[in-house]
């Protein structure tokens, strides 16, 4: 954990309250990194010449890879505003949707809006929900969907 950042626990997170991340401009190295990492060389993501009379025109960045930068990014939206979420535990995904393609050279944000919280049986955590979306250059909403955490209390530090 870095000092400059303060933790933001359970307790300090609000329904409505939403983040936006610091943006990200999309490569072809997250592409290519992310198709050996999978074991995932479609063309559609790594063949700049067939995908040229494709239906996206060129090729489009792994749809799991806006998802996973996602998790990246969110973790940067709470620092942007006040500290850094104390998570102890990714829990899921609920109906992520796979709106528009993200291209090369795209730059994305992430917008995280606190929907739900609850606290479990255990003093030291709770539960919550979160919807996200993956907004490009142009503001365009490209996925979005809810996650789950499980987010330290205060009492726990």
């Amino acid at each position: 954990m870095s000092a400059d950042f303060p933790r933001v626990y359970f307790d300090d997170l609000v329904p409505g309250e939403e983040f936006t991340s610091l943006a990200r401009t999309i490569t072809e190295a997250d592409i290519v990194n992310l198709a050996g990492v999978m074991g995932w060389y479609d063309p559609l993501h790594t063949d700049a010449e067939s995908t040229k009379a494709g239906p996206f025109g060129g090729r489009v960045a792994q749809g799991l890879l806006g998802l996973v930068l996602s998790n990246g990014l969110s973790n940067g939206c709470i620092p942007s505003h006040r500290g850094i979420a104390a998570i102890v535990a990714f829990l899921g995904i609920a109906e992520w949707s796979f709106r528009a393609p993200i291209r090369i050279g795209d730059t994305i944000r992430i917008v995280t809006r606190v929907v739900e919280k609850r606290p479990t049986t255990s003093p030291d955590r709770g539960i919550v929900v979160f919807e996200q979306a993956v907004v490009n250059q142009d503001g365009r909403t490209v996925q979005d969907g809810r996650k789950t955490y499980l987010i330290a209390t205060s009492s726990s530090s």
